[in-house]
């Protein structure tokens, strides 16, 4: 990996990782852990790694007879999941074109990364390719936006406050909430025994401002949409009042989300 990776890059993926890891994601790692049926000695490839908690998670399944190696296109992520765990080999790539051996794994996994894919059924072949026969495959992807009501409601600010752009920027990651396309993908590129399970899981941020500053400041950029301080603070506002509801005592913003986990085999 080019370690003259931007400072910025860097701390981008350092603050994935200290926010929205804990708040959001890794909560939901077990599930795809156990779907995979990770073991101790297994092989376990994750797509679209991030910061690497699943992958880590996955590591601490397999021991050190087993090998865990992550993938991801955006080497601010990989750079901070390397200082994090550097046994696991982090490979910058992205999930269409995967810089591997075919029959190389015994379990592909990934967690909320199928929706982001520029091309997902190449993405389910190169899954398909690098599986060891009878090889397993979990992944995980977000139920639809009115299953995750707090993001409903942040959305709706947007809509309200900056446009359709900003809302449509957040809808993304909702954007296979009905599974018919992943399964079909999968199915195409060979998987069989295709099943989906939906499940809940809290997620917990600092407070209702820290998720909502994020999206405004670290998402919403990556679509070309800057907003005046003026008008962050204008969204802020509005969000307060209307994610209030989700607010614990403590000032914590706690509320349910729910996402599909899906599994398949290589036979």
């Amino acid at each position: 990996m080019d370690q003259n990776i931007p400072q910025e890059l860097v701390e981008a993926g350092r603050g994935y990782e200290n926010l929205f890891v804990p708040a959001l994601f890794k909560q939901w790692t077990k599930h795809l852990i156990e779907a995979a049926d990770i073991r101790e000695g297994s092989h376990v490839l994750d797509i679209a790694c991030g910061t690497g908690v699943l992958a880590r998670h996955a590591l601490s399944r397999t021991g050190p007879s087993g090998r865990v190696t992550g993938v991801d296109p955006a080497p601010g992520m990989l750079a901070a999941a390397k200082e994090i765990e550097p046994s696991i080999d982090w490979i910058l790539c992205g999930a269409e074109s995967l810089e591997l051996s075919d029959k190389t794994f015994d379990s592909v996994i990934s967690q909320f990364g199928m929706m982001f894919f520029q091309d997902r059924q190449k993405s389910a072949g190169e899954m398909f390719r690098v599986l060891k026969q009878g090889g397993s495959l979990a992944i995980a992807v977000w139920n639809s936006v009115e299953q995750n009501p707090a993001y409903a409601d942040i959305i709706a600010v947007l809509q309200d406050q900056v446009g359709t752009a900003a809302a449509d920027a957040l809808r993304l990651p909702y954007s296979l909430g009905n599974t018919d396309e992943v399964t079909a993908v999968l199915e195409n590129s060979g998987f069989s025994g295709v099943s989906v399970e939906t499940k809940v899981e809290p997620a917990r941020f600092p407070s209702s401002r820290h998720m909502v500053e994020a999206e405004l400041r670290g998402w919403l950029p990556l679509f070309d949409i800057f907003l005046s301080e003026a008008k962050i603070n204008d969204v802020l506002i509005e969000s307060d009042r209307t994610l209030s509801k989700y607010a614990e005592s403590s000032g914590e913003a706690v509320f349910p989300t729910s996402a599909h986990v899906i599994t398949a085999r290589k036979d």
